[in-house]
């Protein structure tokens, strides 16, 4: 189940990606987005981290921003750059199946 929503999170970094190049999500975004508790994204982005699938910034033991790396990048394969939130940020993800 854990490599799911492996998955699942390394599939959300690519979607910021395609919208956001430069930009990290907020773990509890991320959470919020994937109907997890925000203690339930902290060991999936240790592990996104650790397989250097995600590129994370951590404040102490909790990690507070992640983005997609290169090798997350090669590991999901076809990413289509967008460019522009927009108004309304999370009405992007939500068309593409995130809450």
């Amino acid at each position: 189940m854990t490599e799911d929503l492996e998955l699942k999170a390394l599939k959300l970094l690519s979607k910021n990606f395609e919208y956001n190049q430069a930009l990290h999500m907020e773990a509890d975004d991320m959470a919020k987005l994937l109907d997890l508790k925000r203690k339930e994204i902290q060991p999936i982005l240790k592990s996104l981290g650790q397989k250097n699938f995600a590129n994370l910034y951590t404040e102490g033991e909790k990690v507070k921003l992640a983005k997609i790396s290169w090798q997350g990048l090669n590991e999901i394969g076809e990413v289509n750059l967008k460019y522009g939130h927009g108004k309304d940020a999370y009405e992007n993800y939500q068309a593409e199946g995130y809450r």
